[in-house]
Formats: structure tokens, sequence, C-alpha cells
């Protein structure tokens, strides 16, 4: 048995497969911020599916984004746009000014905890906006679940599909200096092909981390249970909050 089932590696890259984000969370953050010609500067860029929407929207931005192919795609992307990208990780990035938005696209809890809240300060200016998002996914039919989780069951037992999927914390408990803190939600469905569901489970580390046999059983079994396409009901939460 092949690691990864053949239908699943036409699936496409990984900037294709993932989620985007709703057009009215963008809306929403570029109206709370204010920016009136700041620039904002993204923490993990990944390969732009968030930064090309703020620039859409008239933000020149600056991408951090620590890894190099995820840059260079995003790069590519941004060609001759009002995108500066950096290529590193924001603990380690210095900044030549302050931005009057801060925002992070499923990533800011890949920085580490014990530096990011003293350098998002550093790179926000006064009445600057943090805004953090992450999607929240799971199928959207209650007989598909059933039968992932039966695969699950099978193959891996000590992963619980309907929990794999979610980020790993909130983002700002007990942090000083943010006021004017919100949060919204934001829900939404998609339809994919199931080769395509599949191999978005493939990127995620909890799946990574199995051995590959298991791993490529656990795909196989998916893929022989479900129909042609899966709905998939995303939630997307926003966190956003202003400097003092």
């Amino acid at each position: 048995m092949t690691e990864v089932p053949e239908r699943m590696r036409r699936a496409g890259s990984y900037d294709r497969l993932r989620l985007g984000y709703p057009d009215q969370l963008v809306d929403d953050v570029v109206e709370y911020a204010r920016l009136e010609g700041r620039p904002a500067v993204e923490v993990g860029a990944g390969t732009g599916r968030a930064t090309l929407k703020f620039v859409a929207r008239g933000v020149a931005v600056t991408a951090i984004e620590p890894n190099p192919r995820s840059a260079a795609v995003l790069t590519r992307k941004v060609a001759g746009a009002a995108v500066r990208v950096s290529v590193g990780t924001f603990e380690d990035y210095a900044p030549e000014r302050t931005f009057g938005l801060l925002f992070s696209a499923q990533a800011w809890h890949r920085v580490d905890p014990a530096v990011r809240w003293r350098k998002a300060a550093e790179v926000l200016g006064p009445s600057g906006v943090i805004a953090l998002f992450w999607n929240r996914d799971r199928t959207a039919d209650p007989a598909v679940t059933a039968e992932v989780q039966a695969a699950h069951r099978v193959h891996t037992p000590a992963i619980r599909f309907d929990t794999a999927m979610l980020p790993d914390e909130r983002p700002w408990p007990g942090i000083h200096g943010l006021v004017h803190r919100q949060s919204k939600v934001y829900r939404w469905q998609v339809t994919m092909p199931t080769v395509d569901f599949v191999a978005t489970l493939a990127n995620r580390s909890v799946y990574a981390a199995l051995p590959s046999p298991i791993r490529a059983a656990l795909f196989a079994d998916i893929l022989a249970r479900l129909g042609d396409e899966v709905r998939v009901a995303v939630d997307t939460e926003l966190y956003q909050a202003r400097t003092r």
C-alpha cells in the first residue's frame, strides 16, 4: 500500500486546498482598524490567502512567513502589489517602523507565547489594532461525520475526528494593554471533492505524525466510505482589540 492514495496526490497543492476567509471578516477588520494609510503587518502569511484580501482593500502589507517555500509562492502571487514579503519568524522580525494593524490568520498560536505579546506591542503604534482569526471546520452532514469517525475507530482510535481540527487555544487570556476587545464568529459552508477533503486531513499535524501505513489505511478507508463530495461547515472566529 502506498503512503498516500493516488487520487489524493492529484488533489492539488496546499495553497489550493486551504480554506479561505470570509470577505465580511476582512471588511470588519479594516473598518475597525481605521488605518488611514497606515500599513499592516501579517504574522504567518503562508501562501497569502488572507494577505490578498487585505491588499484588495487598499491595505499595504508586510507579510512575515517563516517557510521559504510558502514565502516563494506568496511572492509570486503578490507581484506588483503593495506587499513586502519578509522570510523569517515574527520572533526575529526587526521592524523598521510601526504599523496600524497586526493580523494573523490561523498562525498566532504558533508564535512563542513568551514573546508574542511583547513583540506585538513593539510593532504596533498607539491605537494600533491586533486581529487574530482561525477557521474551525467540520463535516456538515452527520452521516458523513459518522462514517469518518468509524474509519478513525478502526485505524486510529486515539484520534477523535470531531476535535482534531480545532485551533490550539483562545488568543489572549490574561493579556493586559489591550482595550475594546471584540470577538465574532462568521459561519459559512463549502462543498469540496472528497479527495480534496482527505488531502486537507493530510496537511494536519495530528495525521502527519502517524506511521505511514496507518495513515494510508485510514485515508483509503475514508475515501471508500464517502461519496464524491463532502460539505464542510466552517466557523471563522475573529478576535480583535486595540492597543492603548
